[in-house]
């Protein structure tokens, strides 16, 4: 099909700056962990990220002019599902790092295979949905759909990682919703996966603690002295913030500053300003790939575009309302802010898609 329109620029603009924005949060909110802890140069995370930054953008670029018919066709969605799983279970034959199986090494280089593996299952999921809903919605198309959305989510639960398999499902049941499947088909994989999600978490110790403290009356005990740390750094920045640079969370009162609670740093630097900025960022690029969803021909890569959009925007969700203390600890970053190098590409990756989308249908 030939390109109709140009590129979405409103939802490339966004991108980009956001990437920008994060790059430059990041070398204050990293710089005395990389120096302290692990005895690096103050830019070692900003350096990292940067050159991650500049390969996914140039992927972006690259997906953006990529046919956008094959990006659900099964010659791409099965092996990239398929190989996410080789890659997850892989990781269980390499040594833990810090008590946890969730990043994969080759040559000095990590990266994160659930990440991977949640783009996979969205690729899978819009075509699996896409043709049950042409079907009449069979069993045998929903049983492979929940088969792989069980598998995929499993081993990452094993990792441990709880918040990105409970990000996974959440997205998948969206992306089944608005594919329009009755509820009576989806009443009971939803009740399944949150039965095994409430599983998970009372039988690890270590969740369950969290989750005491999150509905505790205390919040200053060890599990919830995150949460503190958190609106601590929030509450200290006011409306413009102490000014960039100047924050004192990040000196090991609030942990993973970088990574997991960029959000909170950034709200004691640069005040409510800062995080409207964020916040307001974030909601361009949802709105506008929302905006490509709708106005697609085919089911298949409406259903794609949505996925993607929905998957920016829970993740985005999920880490403020984290930093705001209204959710228990996920370690899910920001994305195109937090330090992740797995998670800044295939952010980049999937904006690349919609921005693929939007070629066809105009912005």
């Amino acid at each position: 099909m030939p390109m109709k329109q140009q590129v979405d620029r409103l939802l490339l603009g966004s991108a980009v700056l956001l990437t920008s924005v994060g790059l430059a949060i990041l070398v204050s909110a990293s710089w005395p962990i990389a120096t302290e802890r692990y005895g690096r140069a103050g830019s070692y995370f900003f350096s990292w990220q940067t050159m991650t930054a500049f390969m996914g953008l140039a992927v972006m670029v690259i997906i953006m002019h990529f046919k956008v018919t094959h990006l659900t066709s099964k010659q791409l969605v099965y092996p990239a599902l398929i190989g996410s799983w080789v890659l997850l279970i892989l990781i269980f034959f390499q040594p833990p790092i810090a008590n946890t199986h969730r990043w994969l090494s080759f040559g000095g280089i990590s990266f994160q295979p659930s990440v991977l593996a949640r783009l996979a299952l969205l690729l899978f999921a819009s075509r699996e949905l896409a043709l049950a809903r042409v079907e009449n919605w069979p069993m045998r198309r929903l049983l492979v759909l929940c088969g792989a959305g069980a598998i995929t989510a499993g081993l990452v639960v094993a990792e441990p990682d709880l918040g990105t398999s409970a990000l996974m499902l959440v997205t998948l049941a969206a992306m089944a919703l608005v594919a329009g499947i009755p509820m009576k088909l989806f009443s009971a994989p939803a009740a399944a996966a949150v039965v095994c999600l409430a599983a998970a978490v009372l039988t690890s110790p270590y969740r369950l603690e969290r989750v005491r403290a999150f509905f505790g009356t205390t919040s200053i005990s060890s599990s919830g002295w995150q949460g503190y740390q958190s609106l601590v750094s929030i509450g200290s920045g006011g409306l413009l913030g102490r000014g960039y640079g100047e924050g004192l969370q990040k000196l090991f009162f609030l942990p993973e500053p970088h990574t997991d609670f960029i959000f909170a740093i950034t709200g004691e630097e640069l005040g409510l300003a800062g995080m409207a900025v964020l916040f307001g960022l974030a909601a361009v690029i949802t709105w506008r790939g929302m905006r490509i969803a709708a106005r697609q021909e085919t089911a298949n890569l409406a259903i794609l575009a949505f996925g993607l959009s929905f998957a920016f925007a829970a993740q985005t969700l999920i880490h403020v309302l984290v930093c705001l203390d209204l959710l228990p600890p996920k370690g899910i970053p920001l994305p195109l802010v937090s330090y992740g190098k797995t998670d800044l590409l295939i952010s980049l990756t999937s904006i690349g898609m919609l921005l693929g989308l939007s070629r066809e249908v105009g912005p």
